[in-house]
C-alpha cells in the first residue's frame, strides 16, 4: 500500500509540473529556446533527463535552447528535434516549431503556382469538314501562285564585273562599354548598440580568480535587434561564463541593414574584462 501511495504522489507531482510548463507565455521570452528551457526547468528535468526521454543528444538540446543554429544538423532534422522536444515538455509542437522557424530565420519557400492544363474539346464532325475545305482551298491557291510565277519573264539582273567596285556596306558601330558604368554596390549599415547590460561578478567566482579575467562571447544580432545563438568563444575562468551570457542576452541593437532592409548579423564577438571585486 505504501508503494502505491508513493506512486500516486509521483504522478500528481509530474502532472503538476507538466501543467506549469503548459502555462508558460511565449511572449515573455526573447526566443523559443528560452521558453523550452523554462518548461524543462519547470518539470524539474536536466538536459541529461531530457536527452534520455527524447533520444536526442544533450548538445543538440542545448543548441536548441540557446538557438545556436550553427550547432544543429540540417534544417529538416533540426525541426524534427524541436517537435520531439516540445512533445516531451508537453507543449504544443506546432506552435513551438513555427516560433523556432521564425527565430532561427528558417523562411518557408513561396508556393509555386502551376498552371493547370485543360485539354481542348474535340472538334465536331462539321468543324472537321469545314477545316478540310479550307485546307483544299489553300492548296489550290498555292498551286495557282506557283504557276503564275513561272509565266513571269526574268527581270534584268545587273552583274558586277571583275573590276567593278562593290557598293559600300555601312558597318554598324557598336558602343563600347564604359568601365566606370558598374552596378552600384549594396549599402551596408553595421549594427549599433542601443541597450547594454554589464555582467554581474558572482562572489563564488572570486575564489582563486585572477585580478582580471577575460571572457569572449559570440552571438548573432537578429533582424529585430535582439541577441540570438549566444555562446562563449574564449574564457579564462569558466565560472564567469553564465554571468556574461545572461548579460549579453539583454543587449539590444539597431540591426544591420543592407540597402535599407534589416538583416541578421552573424558571428559578432565581444570581449569582457571582469575585475575581481
Amino acid at each position: 500500500m505504501a508503494n502505491n501511495g508513493s506512486a500516486e504522489i509521483f504522478e500528481l507531482e509530474n502532472a503538476r509540473q507538466r501543467r506549469e510548463s503548459r502555462d508558460l507565455d511565449a511572449g515573455e521570452f526573447d526566443h523559443v529556446g528560452q521558453m523550452l528551457t523554462a518548461a524543462r526547468e519547470a518539470m524539474g528535468q536536466s538536459l541529461d533527463d531530457a536527452a534520455s526521454g527524447t533520444h536526442i543528444k544533450p548538445h543538440h538540446l542545448e543548441a536548441i535552447e540557446r538557438l545556436n543554429v550553427v550547432a544543429l544538423p540540417a534544417r529538416p532534422y533540426a525541426i524534427g528535434f524541436v517537435k520531439t522536444y516540445a512533445e516531451f515538455l508537453d507543449l504544443d509542437p506546432r506552435l513551438v516549431v513555427e516560433r523556432f522557424k521564425l527565430d532561427a530565420g528558417f523562411e518557408a519557400p513561396a508556393p509555386v503556382e502551376v498552371e493547370k492544363f485543360e485539354p481542348t474539346e474535340a472538334a465536331s464532325d462539321s468543324e472537321k469538314a469545314e477545316m478540310s475545305i479550307y485546307a483544299v482551298i489553300a492548296v489550290i491557291a498555292f498551286m495557282i501562285w506557283c504557276a503564275y510565277q513561272i509565266t513571269i519573264p526574268p527581270q534584268n539582273v545587273t552583274q558586277i564585273g571583275a573590276n567593278a567596285t562593290a557598293p559600300d556596306i555601312a558597318t554598324p558601330v557598336l558602343p563600347f562599354a564604359d568601365p566606370n558604368d558598374q552596378p552600384p554596390l549594396a549599402v551596408v549599415v553595421e549594427p549599433k548598440t542601443i541597450e547594454r547590460t554589464e555582467p554581474v561578478y558572482p562572489r563564488r567566482c572570486a575564489i582563486d580568480a585572477a585580478p582580471v579575467e577575460t571572457v569572449v562571447a559570440s552571438f548573432t544580432i537578429s533582424a529585430d535587434g535582439r541577441v540570438a545563438a549566444e555562446k562563449i568563444h574564449e574564457t579564462s575562468n569558466a565560472c564567469l561564463n553564465d554571468a556574461v551570457l545572461n548579460a549579453v542576452r539583454r543587449w539590444r541593437f539597431s540591426p544591420q541593414t543592407i540597402d535599407g532592409v534589416a538583416k541578421p548579423a552573424f558571428d559578432q564577438k565581444y570581449s569582457f574584462a571582469l575585475k575581481r571585486p
